[in-house]
């Protein structure tokens, strides 16, 4: 009987010890998620207090952190991810709506409001040239300076909108924008 207690300590023990030790290299290879919060509020500079962090999670397979957040005032949802090991901002994407729906209405209504903001002012649609121009306006870039991956005009939930993905200085950009002209979703990786 006392050889089975034995065992079943030394079985304890090893357990605890393999669960100590992934807790040191986490601790001693990872920044925390204390940083990661004040990695993306730092990037926020002069909105800083501005900012809502609602998710900050470690992916240890990826080695990134994954943040979501919002500014107070804004309609925008961001997410960014930050190697978990430097620190580094490796990707941002925000989303934004651009149909605002009274939420005290049914669906049903929602989808005919949604549907009536989509199809007026069609006079001021733009074509894919110039969601283009717009994409790379954002981005800070010429036309000449960029490699085009992607530009089409997609349907998507009764919304008409623009895919502009392209290649700029070791970057993929990619971009939705509205039929409007506004930029709807955007990203940056490398």
């Amino acid at each position: 009987m006392k050889k089975i207690h034995k065992i079943i300590l030394a079985v304890i023990g090893i357990i605890l010890l393999i669960a100590l030790g992934v807790f040191v290299y986490i601790k001693v290879t990872y920044i925390s998620k204390a940083e990661a919060r004040e990695i993306v509020l730092n990037q926020a500079q002069n909105e800083r207090d501005n900012i809502h962090i609602t998710k900050v999670e470690l992916d240890i397979e990826e080695n990134l952190y994954e943040v979501e957040f919002y500014y107070f005032n804004h309609d925008v949802e961001y997410e960014s991810k930050i190697n978990a090991k430097t620190g580094r901002i490796i990707y941002t994407n925000f989303n934004r709506s651009s149909v605002q729906v009274n939420t005290n209405q049914n669906n049903t209504n929602q989808s005919s409001n949604t549907q009536n903001n989509t199809n007026q002012d069609n006079e001021n649609n733009i074509t894919i040239e110039k969601a283009k121009q717009i994409a790379l306006e954002d981005a800070k870039a010429k036309e000449s300076e960029v490699i085009f991956t992607e530009t089409k005009r997609d349907l998507d939930d009764g919304i008409v909108k623009y895919d502009i993905e392209f290649i700029y200085n070791n970057y993929k950009y990619d971009y939705e924008i509205t039929e409007t002209g506004e930029i709807i979703s955007y990203s940056k990786d490398r």
